[in-house]
């Protein structure tokens, strides 16, 4: 038999999720949905609401992310309306995961719906503005490559694996 990963069942390619890396943006505790994307833009297309993420905590924090970042926040992220709105926008505006301390019910899905993966840790303030990240999901640890510092995601279940193969799988 090969190496996991080579072949799953009846000889098909075992998918794989990629080891990603991409640049924080770090927030505090009790981030709001409506915070991430106010709630008057939540009927835009994803693509234009992007462009709106954060505007009323910082007008043009948008236009500084890029593609492959990762937003790092604390406890209850995305509490409040307006969930899925702010989770697709997050995609389309190219993020690659979203790393928390804890997420409001609901918020973590509206994530995974969006295509993103939704990850808790303990100890998120490790995280930094700026700093680069490497998230090795098969593993279930995130290493902040600027820092040296690593931590395991506590949420990396078999079922949210599975779940995260099917949408980001190689």
């Amino acid at each position: 038999m090969g190496d996991r990963g080579e072949r799953g069942t009846l000889g098909r390619p075992e998918l794989r999720l990629p080891v990603l890396a991409g640049r924080a943006w770090a927030f505090s505790d009790g981030l709001a949905a409506a915070d991430i994307l106010p709630v008057r833009f939540a009927g835009l297309p994803a693509a234009e609401a992007a462009h709106r993420l954060f505007c009323d905590l910082d007008a043009d924090l948008a236009t500084r992310f890029a593609a492959g970042d990762v937003l790092v926040a604390g406890q209850n992220l995305g509490w409040g309306a307006g969930g899925p709105a702010a989770a697709r926008g997050l995609a389309a505006a190219g993020m690659i995961a979203v790393v928390a301390g804890g997420f409001a019910p609901d918020f973590a899905a509206a994530l995974l719906a969006a295509g993103l993966p939704a990850l808790e840790v303990d100890a998120p303030a490790i995280f930094h503005t700026g700093q680069r990240l490497r998230l090795n999901l098969e593993a279930g640890v995130i290493a902040n490559i600027s820092s040296g510092d690593r931590l395991p995601v506590r949420n990396l279940t078999e079922e949210l694996l599975q779940a995260l193969r099917a949408r980001l799988g190689r």
